[in-house]
């Protein structure tokens, strides 16, 4: 593993459809035209992994190897992207998870999450729709990460027939990547909350690499 050290302060941004990544004193690289929306985070390693959806819909990868950055167009994932409001990244035991809000045209209180997940190993990607989040007191969803390494995603349902909302917690299992309902799945560990109004995870839950190095990260839509 790298020594913390080793890694320099950065930021990632985005200026006219084209991302960018600065180091601290040195000369900022373009990474990519016809960006649209772009996350990044750090793994185990301390290698930084950066996602981004093109102009086009597409989704790429970018990672850092022996000084280059390398892009690997991995496919198609949205045909509309009028409506995407935010995209975020969570890598857990080596596998990228993406979420990416979209938020419903007919409605200023109604989202979709997206969940995307793959292994740069392979890039065969999953998806996974969550549909009818209610957007109240500014949250849309939280999100976090418990002691075994699975994804807990809090929302409120809305439920079309009642006209009503429920409070729903799901669980991705990270063992056989499925989406649980939280009340079928059994776990013993405690968890911290963090609404997703911030997009932070507790510093617990995952190694916060990202922020610790990458204190000027920023995100531009």
């Amino acid at each position: 593993m790298k020594n913390n050290k080793d890694i320099k302060p950065f930021y990632i941004y985005a200026d006219k459809n084209s991302l960018y990544i600065k180091n601290i004193n040195e000369q900022t690289e373009k990474l990519a035209n016809n960006i649209h929306t772009y996350c990044a985070n750090i793994d185990d390693n301390q290698s930084i992994h950066i996602c981004a959806l093109d102009l086009k819909g597409k989704l790429s990868h970018f990672i850092n190897v022996n000084g280059s950055w390398k892009r690997k167009m991995i496919c198609k994932v949205f045909n509309n992207l009028k409506n995407i409001k935010d995209m975020r990244l969570y890598i857990i035991k080596g596998i990228l998870n993406i979420f990416v809000v979209e938020k419903y045209s007919i409605s200023d209180s109604l989202y979709k999450v997206s969940h995307f997940n793959f292994s740069p190993s392979n890039y065969k990607v999953s998806k996974y729709p969550i549909n009818n989040i209610y957007k109240e007191d500014e949250h849309i969803y939280k999100l976090n990460i418990d002691e075994t390494s699975n994804i807990v995603f809090e929302y409120n349902k809305f439920n079309p027939s009642t006209r009503g909302t429920l409070s729903e917690a799901i669980v991705f299992d990270t063992n056989c990547n499925k989406w649980i309902l939280d009340n079928n799945f059994s776990r013993s560990a405690n968890l911290d909350t963090s609404s997703n109004e911030t997009y932070e995870l507790p510093i617990n839950s995952i190694e916060h690499d990202i922020f610790e190095y990458c204190y000027s990260i920023k995100y531009k839509f």
